[in-house]
């Protein structure tokens, strides 16, 4: 009689287990959890940017008059060279055969045939000085300029070497035409040189002034590239410093985007990033960030809030015919990626006087988790304490959840 009772206790113990299992799996809150596991995290800076060739130059007018021929249109593919414009000449053209008669007129003036050479020698000079000078002057302008960038950060050292070499060169140029001026000049018969020199030098650099003038009534392509402006017409005035045309080369384009400054302080040259287009296909290219300007600037919004960006420039790795110029895409710079991490969502972790923290799942119930959090994307937080690989949490925890209550667990990632 005890054995049969024994097993009584033992079957109605068993059965009121599973009777508060059953109860109890019921009656539980049906949220949704997921595995804390390993995983990969990128976390980056998203805005939007805008698509520009690499190399693209405005085109400007030098001369003035009537514009005559334009034979360039937007789309137009220009080579380097090519005439893109040219203005009325006729007016330059006279003023041309009055200085060739002029310069013919002063050297008949010296019957001596060396007094005649000898001037012809000293124009010469006098004329590769000039030109000596010039060079000279290009150069240091382009070695002040790249010396600009380089301080900024926009410019190598070896671009700096560069255009101090050409300095250089283009200084030892000048001294070597100067020596030649006066070794020349040394040699002149006192008697013939105060009034004829004058006179034919002003009729020499009349006549290359006159030329000069010639040229800038015609523009040509400076590179290769379409035309991507026009901005002039036939039969209308052309005047200094309008721009006529923008070319640019389609098939080098780079990416220049307004970073908020407070986003852009993460940002370094050499950063990984994506580009996506966004045509049909949404293609995603890669990139990286070859420019970060020096400051930011002031910008308004379209919803007129004002906000300090920084210029980012990102150079695709590959060119595809779908970044054209003046298009808008979207980018993430990549600022920080981590690879076979614990990770946890997003959605997951919550703010809780004042720290971070989740709601674990231990034993069918919500048990309240501190924990510390590393780098972040869109969907997924790096968790750098407070969890274990493998445990529950709830995904989307609200307002309604609390500690201790039952969750109902179903499916689960």
């Amino acid at each position: 009689m005890k054995k049969k009772k024994l097993w009584v206790s033992v079957i109605a113990v068993l059965s009121v287990s599973s009777l508060a299992f059953m109860v109890f799996s019921n009656r539980g809150e049906a949220l949704e959890v997921t595995v804390v596991k390993k995983g990969d995290i990128k976390e980056y800076v998203e805005d939007i940017g805008t698509v520009r060739c690499k190399e693209q130059r405005a085109v400007s007018i030098e001369g003035s008059g009537l514009i005559q021929k334009v034979n360039a249109e937007t789309g137009q593919k220009v080579k380097k060279g090519e005439l893109l414009l040219s203005m009325d000449k006729e007016l330059l053209r006279i003023q041309l055969r009055d200085a060739e008669e002029k310069i013919k007129e002063i050297e008949a003036s010296i019957p001596e045939r060396e007094i005649k050479n000898y001037i012809n020698a000293v124009d010469k000079a006098g004329i590769a000085v000039n030109r000596a000078k010039d060079d000279y002057k290009l150069a240091l302008d382009d070695y002040n300029n790249v010396k600009v960038l380089s301080e900024a950060g926009a410019a190598s050292m070896g671009e700096l070497k560069q255009k101090e070499a050409a300095l250089k060169a283009a200084q030892a140029l000048l001294n070597t035409a100067e020596i030649d001026l006066r070794q020349i000049e040394a040699n002149t018969p006192d008697s013939v040189k105060a009034a004829y020199e004058a006179r034919l030098k002003q009729a020499v650099l009349n006549r290359e002034s006159i030329l000069h003038s010639l040229e800038k009534q015609e523009l040509s392509a400076p590179i290769d590239g379409v035309v991507l402006e026009r901005h002039i017409e036939e039969n209308t005035v052309g005047v200094p410093g309008t721009i006529a045309f923008v070319i640019g080369n389609v098939d080098n384009v780079e990416i220049e985007a307004g970073i908020l400054a407070d986003e852009a302080a993460d940002i370094r040259l050499g950063d990984e990033a994506e580009i996506m287009e966004r045509s049909g296909s949404k293609r995603v290219i890669r990139g990286k960030v070859i420019k970060i300007a020096p400051s930011a600037v002031a910008v308004t919004s379209s919803l007129g809030v004002n906000q300090k960006r920084v210029s980012v420039t990102i150079e695709p790795m590959e060119q595809y015919g779908l970044l054209r110029p003046g298009y808008e895409v979207d980018i993430r710079i990549i600022t920080e990626s981590k690879d076979n991490i614990l990770v946890a969502p997003l959605a997951s972790v919550f703010d809780y006087k004042g720290k971070d923290h989740v709601f674990a799942v231990v034993d069918g119930k919500a048990q309240l988790r501190a924990v510390k959090k590393g780098i972040q994307d869109e969907n997924f937080v790096e968790i750098l304490e407070g969890l274990k690989e493998g445990e529950l949490v709830l995904s989307a925890p609200d307002i309604n959840t609390r500690e201790g209550m039952w969750i109902k667990l179903g499916n689960h990632e």
